[in-house]
Parts: C-alpha cells; sequence; structure tokens
C-alpha cells in the first residue's frame, strides 16, 4: 500500500514538472522556441605551429617550419570566417631574404557542428609577401581540418592546406621556385570566448503579447 502512495506521489509529481515545462515552451515565442545553440562559442582565437613545403622539383624538399595567428568568427552554427597571419622562412633556394609572410582570409565549413570532434573544410584568398616587401604574390588557398573540443572553450586542431600562387608577377622568385604550389601541414589550440546562442532574441526573456505567436497558437492541431 505504501509503494502504490508513494508511485502514485512521484507520477503526480512528474507530470506536474512536465506541464510546466510545455507551459514554459508554449509562452515562448515560435522564433525562440526554435533558437539554435551550439557547442562553439561564436569567436575563437587559434595559434598554432606547422610546416610548408614547396612544390618544386627537389631531390631532397627541405620542410621549412612557421607560426600562424588566426581569428575565427562563427555567422551560423556551420559556418565560420577566418583571417590569419604566418610568418616562415624558406631556405636554401637562393632567396635574397630567406623569410616570408603570408595573410588568409577564409571561409569555414564544420561539418558536425554539434560533435566535439568534426572535421572541416576551408577555402579563400590571401597575398604573400617577402620580408622585405619587394615579391608580393597574391593566392588562393584551400584545404581540410580537423578539431576536437577538449572543453567549452579550448579545442585541438590540425589542418592541411595547399596554396596556388597566382602568375600575376614576373619575375617573382617564389613563384619560380614553388612552381605556383606550396603546401602548409599545421596543429594548434583554439580558444573560444563568447555567446553561444544563435538567437538575437534569447538575451532577455519576456512574456508574450495577446497577438504575438507562440508555439502553442502556431499549433493549429488541437488548440481552439
Amino acid at each position: 500500500m505504501i509503494k502504490c502512495v508513494l508511485l502514485t506521489a512521484f507520477l503526480c509529481c512528474s507530470v506536474q514538472s512536465f506541464a510546466q515545462v510545455l507551459l514554459e515552451i508554449g509562452e515562448k515565442s515560435a522564433a525562440d522556441s526554435l533558437l539554435l545553440t551550439s557547442l562553439r562559442s561564436k569567436n575563437g582565437i587559434s595559434v598554432s605551429a606547422g610546416s610548408t613545403l614547396l612544390n618544386g622539383d627537389f631531390n631532397t624538399p627541405d620542410y621549412e617550419n612557421f607560426l600562424e595567428l588566426q581569428l575565427k568568427r562563427f555567422v551560423t552554427t556551420k559556418i565560420a570566417i577566418s583571417g590569419n597571419v604566418k610568418k616562415f622562412d624558406i631556405k636554401n633556394y637562393d632567396f635574397e631574404d630567406q623569410g616570408f609572410l603570408s595573410g588568409d582570409l577564409n571561409a569555414e565549413w564544420y561539418i558536425l557542428s554539434n560533435h566535439k570532434l568534426t572535421p572541416y573544410v576551408f577555402a579563400g584568398p590571401g597575398i604573400l609577401l617577402s620580408n622585405d616587401f619587394k615579391d608580393q604574390n597574391y593566392k588562393v588557398q584551400g584545404g581540410v581540418g580537423l578539431e576536437y573540443l577538449l572543453i567549452d572553450c579550448l579545442a585541438i586542431l590540425g589542418a592541411l592546406e595547399a596554396n596556388y600562387i597566382y602568375d600575376e608577377q614576373n619575375g617573382s622568385m617564389l613563384l619560380q621556385e614553388a612552381d605556383q604550389l606550396y603546401y602548409n601541414a599545421r596543429i594548434g589550440l583554439l580558444f573560444y570566448f563568447g555567446n553561444r546562442s544563435y538567437s538575437k532574441s534569447s538575451k532577455s526573456k519576456k512574456r508574450l503579447s495577446k497577438n504575438e505567436p507562440s508555439i502553442i497558437k502556431s499549433n493549429t492541431i488541437g488548440y481552439y
């Protein structure tokens, strides 16, 4: 008998709690009830290290190291815009100034954005400059990456990238040596910060006016 009473009380509490949740959902607007919340915050900054390999015909090609600083901004839960700056050196290729800077602007697509581990693809335009700014080259780049979210604000990432240099600047020493292509491979840490909600109205909670649509009012089944 006692077990029956306890079970009945538990079921009543559960039903009441569920009804309260439904009531709160019904009082929200349709837009609020469908708001998107991502695992990843809208903003990110990453620091990476990697290697550069020229595409030229070398018997023993050398891998040269680089450092990268990147800023990222998600515009949707899957699409981000990123910009980065790289500093790297290229030795043994008879360059007068053995160092280059590059700047890239990419669009990124996170394939499994609601998972901690997700592949992503990216592409965009860029520019490549020698340290003395005399050797300037426009380029496009694209690649694939893999990111794992360790905690809410920190992820580890790795990426492979191909860079194609435009044949617009005649006499570009890097263009001649690289045969218009060079490759990057990098690994780094990405720090997330900012909001994870993609609904403007999520910042404030308010009761609806009589004429404002809600999930309950938008559902014509069973509503009178």
